[in-house]
């Protein structure tokens, strides 16, 4: 079983869902519950769900200082009439952390409104 990471989230505001993330190996533990992590590379819903399918564990990771994560939640797939990726604590609890995280652009974004709309 091998660990991944999940710092930022690109959000689909069309879909309102997240559709692609930027997800991380876990290369070194630092202490209890913070993490050294690979590279992020931006990786499609599909795939962190074809992950978690699989037996690996995605969790997401908020900076602690630089180079250094610390894992808040758990990432898994709510089924049901449409999968989406969903982040929960040890206890099976729904949280808020996944969609809390940065969200980056992709460059075929539509602009961004103004902000006071």
């Amino acid at each position: 079983m091998n660990h991944y990471g999940i710092s930022a989230i690109h959000w689909n505001a069309q879909r309102r869902e997240i559709d692609e993330v930027l997800l991380h190996n876990v290369v070194q533990r630092e202490r209890e519950g913070t993490f050294a992590l690979a590279h992020g590379k931006p990786a499609a819903y599909a795939d962190v769900a074809n992950l978690i399918a699989g037996g690996d564990t995605v969790w997401v990771m908020v900076t602690e200082r630089p180079g250094t994560y610390k894992n808040t939640a758990h990432v898994g797939i709510k089924r049901g009439q449409h999968e989406h990726l969903y982040s929960y604590t040890k206890d099976g609890t729904p949280t808020s952390a996944l969609i809390d995280l940065p969200r980056y652009r992709l460059p075929d974004d539509p602009p961004a409104r103004p902000s006071g709309r």
